[in-house]
């Protein structure tokens, strides 16, 4: 890995990082939605200032290039994220109908409590 792509790396974990807890803090981001890019974060910083676990990986893997092995494994974190963002949503979208179902029927009991 060239020094300017550690340094790349370097500069985009510790810019997630603060991001993500600026979020946390100024615009109520959840804690459990964070962890992840937190977590995400430190990896690539680890990979960054420890090239040589990433060289062994990517060698072991079969991976050309170590810059392969980890944009392979962003890609891969943000699957994860969308897929388990999708399930949120579908919680979501079954809670809201839930919900509607609930507002409809209380609506249609006063209007008939009234009209009785």
């Amino acid at each position: 890995m060239s020094y300017k792509l550690q340094l790349v790396f370097i500069l985009a974990s510790v810019i997630t990082f603060f991001f993500i807890i600026l979020r946390i803090r100024k615009h109520g981001l959840n804690i459990d939605d964070a962890i992840g890019w937190i977590i995400w974060a430190i990896i690539l910083m680890f990979f960054s200032i420890f090239p040589q676990i990433a060289f062994t990986i990517a060698g072991q893997l079969g991976f050309y290039a170590t810059s392969n092995l980890v944009f392979t494994f962003f890609i891969l974190f943000l699957y994860i994220m969308v897929f388990m963002q999708n399930i949120q949503i579908s919680k979501l979208k079954q809670r809201q109908k839930d919900l509607i179902q609930k507002l409809s029927l209380k609506q249609w009991e006063e209007e008939n409590q009234k009209s009785e």
